[in-house]
């Protein structure tokens, strides 16, 4: 460390040697040349300043006789006995050791921006010593551009300094980093839970709001906003916002604080349950329509959910058919959980129930219009009007066999049905389109009669026999045993589907709409079979056995003849 000595202090010094090199010394100007200043340091010859050592920072160069000033001493002539010495330097020396403390206490310093490197960074005279800024440590309250930046003076914290090496780095965006620090510090410092700040709004994420709250930001968690449950933050929360906030937590190692908009206001569910008790109508506007109902908010907070069964007296598919956002409404409370925060709500309920007087407006027998708005595997729905359907099962759609509703109804299809019958307490009406056709059995057997002789097409084929169609709606059965005069195992050795036949109606039987058919002897008695088995001594002609009276089943789950239908109840007695 280099040594001052007072100008008093040189005077009772004799030897030039006495000096070193290095040395910083106070003197006085004695005389102003041209090229060269005369400074009395005390010594037995005036110190030399050459005009080139002067301090940069004098107003244009300026030095008055007589002004006290100081050197530092840069050569020693022995021979001559003259001492040179240097403003400049010495002014060096008294900043570096400045600069030298801050980068050990790791104080900030002030300086201007002079210049840019390329690619680099930028040169900032730390007064008279330059400093190199790298570009990555400018900060981002600064511009880049040099254009905006020549001139300006800043705050850094030095990165590096040697003397040795002239190497003097600092940081502008170190600077800050501090006084971040220094700012978290003396927050934390001063925050309560409970406390109420006001804070900026600095950015809006899924999760919450970062609000900064004095150079420091706290979260407020999107269950934190509102009373309400919350997907993300309301719209009208914007960066750059003024908010109010509650501190409710805070962890100074972790950095973190917690912060609450909704507890700056008293919660709305505490007590609800005795605002709003079951059956209470009450006036609120609609927030929300999704596929399963409407959220209808009842105050500030207080939102309930009118399920979409609970829109109207009908049975809307989508509830955009029945309310949309912003719609005021009047509502039923059908119930409200204070614990779980819910409120369920019914729309339809505030309307009249078109199921008060069903059974007088749609009596048994009568015939009306309606719209099919559903179609299931069992039947078609059928609206009557607004809230009011009617079920035709699909036993009865038609007369005849029918494989799916579908196969002779279509959604949105007007239809004329007859009321069946009506259950209001199970809000059910049993609907029958087939009963306003003419029953196709009825004019069967007004027009055909046992011995008719009837044609037709061989629409299926059993083992037990084959179906023969004797009208559009009516089917007649040819039992295996009345396909031939000639004994066969199976249907199949005679006929094939598609064969057109003609057969002797044998049997009808009316309760079970059910028609037996014969194709042997239709033009006379059977021939004499050529061959006939021997009768055994003693035994009588044997009655063909009978079958089990029960009922055959076709391949599509039609009920058929049962075999003693067929065959009579006193059997047949075998051929002789």
């Amino acid at each position: 460390m280099e040594k001052k000595i007072k100008m008093e202090d040189a005077f009772s010094e004799s030897d030039v040697k006495s000096y070193s090199r290095g040395d910083t010394i106070t003197g006085t100007v004695v005389q102003v040349n041209e090229n060269e200043i005369l400074v009395d340091i005390g010594y037995k010859s005036e110190g030399i300043l050459p005009v080139s050592e002067l301090s940069p920072f004098r107003e244009e160069g300026r030095i008055e006789e007589g002004e006290e000033i100081e050197v530092l001493v840069t050569y020693i002539d022995e021979e001559k006995g003259t001492v040179y010495a240097s403003e400049k330097q010495a002014e060096y020396e008294k900043r570096i050791e400045m600069l030298e403390q801050a980068y050990r206490d790791g104080t900030p310093v002030e300086g201007e921006v002079t210049n840019e490197v390329k690619n680099a960074g930028y040169h900032v005279n730390l007064d008279g010593i330059r400093a190199f800024l790298p570009g990555s440590h400018l900060g981002t309250d600064l511009p880049s551009a040099i254009a905006e930046l020549r001139g300006k003076r800043i705050l850094v914290k030095i990165l590096e300094l040697s003397r040795r090496d002239k190497n003097l780095v600092v940081s502008h965006k170190a600077y800050l980093k501090g006084m971040e620090e220094q700012r978290k510090l003396a927050l934390f410092g001063s925050l309560v839970p409970g406390q109420e700040i006001e804070g900026t709004i600095r950015s809006v994420v899924d999760f919450g709001l970062f609000v900064d709250i004095g150079g420091f930001e706290g979260l407020v968690h999107r269950s934190e906003i509102a009373w309400k449950d919350l997907p993300v933050p309301p719209a009208d929360y914007k960066v750059g916002d003024r908010v109010k906030v509650k501190v409710i937590d805070f962890d100074q190692a972790k950095a973190k604080i917690s912060l609450s908009i909704k507890q700056l206001r008293p919660n709305p569910w505490a007590g609800i349950s005795a605002r709003y008790p079951a059956g209470t109508r009450v006036k609120g506007r609609v927030v929300s329509v999704t596929d399963f109902g409407a959220f209808v908010e009842l105050e500030k907070d207080v939102e309930g959910l009118v399920h979409i069964s609970e829109l109207s007296w009908g049975y809307p598919e989508n509830p955009r058919e029945v309310v949309h956002e912003a719609d005021e409404v009047e509502v039923v409370v059908l119930s409200c959980d204070e614990t779980a925060h819910r409120i369920s709500l019914s729309l339809r309920r505030t309307q009249r129930d078109p199921w008060e007087n069903v059974e007088a407006k749609y009596p048994r027998g009568q015939r009306v219009t309606g719209e099919v708005t559903k179609i299931t595997d069992f039947g078609a729905f059928v609206k009557l009007e607004d809230g009011v359907e009617g079920l035709v099962h699909v036993s009865e759609l038609d007369w005849g066999h029918v494989a799916h509703p579908r196969d002779v109804l279509k959604e949105h299809q007007t239809v004329e049905v007859k009321i069946l019958n009506v259950d209001p307490k199970e809000r059910r009406i049993s609907l029958s389109i087939r009963a306003l056709k003419t029953d196709p059995w009825r004019q069967f057997v007004e027009r055909y009669a046992i011995d008719s002789l009837v044609e037709g097409e061989i629409t299926e084929i059993k083992d037990f026999g084959a179906f023969m169609k004797i009208t559009d709606d009516v089917d007649g059965l040819i039992h295996v045993s009345e396909i031939s005069d000639q004994r066969i195992a199976t249907p199949t050795e005679v006929l094939t589907v598609g064969d057109k036949v003609q057969a002797k109606i044998i049997g009808i039987n009316e309760e079970k709409k059910q028609v037996r058919l014969s194709m042997r002897n239709l033009f006379g008695p059977p021939a004499v079979p050529p061959s006939r088995p021997p009768r055994v001594a003693g035994k009588r002609p044997r009655k063909r056995e009978r079958i089990e009276d029960s009922f055959l089943q076709d391949g599509g789950g039609h009920e058929t003849l049962s075999m003693r239908d067929m065959l009579g109840d006193k059997g047949l007695e075998e051929e002789e």
